[in-house]
């Protein structure tokens, strides 16, 4: 849905993010780290044994973890916050040795009134190597109507 109002410059309804690769060792180093060991993640021949899987897969937060690693800006800027995930769902499985790439569509901007930011809603499409969406879900960001403020 393309918005005519605008926030702090947010113009660019359409971006697409460069990708990153998925490791066994990511998969492993994020079990560890968040505790979880779902077999799906861990057991090779369980994974196998599941009818949705061709063998160990990544965790669905981790792919999304990796995606906002992928269209997060660092620096101080118009966006002030992400405030939530909505209509979550993850599509196919990722594996490792899988390419992510993320693509963001601004689906809506709604100034807020009496204050100095807006929402911004982000459709947004992780895909694999081979174009297939991994996950689907919209991101909501809070964004300054002014950067830098005045």
């Amino acid at each position: 849905m393309r918005d005519s109002r605008r926030l702090a410059g947010v113009a660019a309804y359409r971006l697409p993010i460069s990708c990153r690769a998925v490791t066994l060792t990511d998969v492993e180093h994020f079990a560890e780290f968040t505790g979880d060991t779902f077999y799906a993640h861990m057991d090779e021949e369980a994974a196998r044994a599941n009818p949705f899987f061709d063998g160990r897969v990544a965790h669905g937060y981790l792919v999304l973890s990796f995606a906002a690693g992928l269209f997060v800006q660092p620096d101080p800027g118009p966006v002030l916050a992400n405030y939530g995930i909505e209509n979550l769902r993850f599509l196919t499985p990722v594996y490792p040795g899988d390419e992510l790439t993320v693509t963001l569509t601004c689906k809506q901007i709604t100034p807020r009134e009496d204050a100095g930011h807006g929402e911004v809603r982000w459709d947004t499409d992780v895909t694999n190597q081979h174009g297939a969406s991994v996950a689907k879900y919209d991101v909501l960001t809070m964004v300054a109507k002014q950067w830098p403020p005045a």
